[in-house]
């Protein structure tokens, strides 16, 4: 049986394991949503920032009495990539796209990936409110989306 907390590691564990290179060769900074992360460094410098939610599990399977009924949950993690600004919106892309590569077609370890989409974001300023200050305007996003489930018996 895979729990959310499973499903979560499986997905994270995936990222870890392949983080992407910068233009320049460098792999790219992590920020997992619920780690504490430092804030975002004053000259601007790519970064990804990973989301996980898991959805409302649902009835696929009746059988073997009370306690033996398998439930698939479904679930999304949403992967932003933020670069700096003049490194253009392409560079954020081709790095969501290095990602959803990674889940195309994976089931392994109790979690399957249904699709992984990339889409173009733009302006960082579009991702915090207006009149708050933060270093986002200083760069361009893209997002990887990763649809995934995971079964339960209960």
């Amino acid at each position: 049986m895979t729990t959310a907390s499973d499903a979560y590691g499986v997905i994270r564990s995936v990222i870890e394991a392949n983080v992407p290179n910068d233009q320049n060769g460098r792999p790219i900074d992590l920020r997992f949503y619920g780690d504490q992360a430092p804030l975002l460094p004053s000259i601007p410098q790519p970064f990804a920032f990973i989301l996980f939610d898991a959805s409302r599990a649902s009835v696929i399977e009746v059988g073997g009495g009370r306690g033996a009924n398998r439930h698939r949950n479904p679930g999304i993690a949403a992967i932003y990539l933020f670069v700096p600004q003049d490194w253009t919106l392409k560079v954020a892309t081709d790095l969501a796209e290095s990602i959803a590569t990674l889940f195309r077609s994976y089931r392994q370890n109790g979690v399957s990936c249904e699709s992984a989409t990339v889409y173009p974001g733009g302006l960082g300023s579009q991702m915090k409110p207006p009149g708050t200050d933060s270093e986002v305007d200083n760069y361009m996003w893209a997002c990887c989306e990763i649809e995934f489930y995971f079964d339960l018996t209960g």
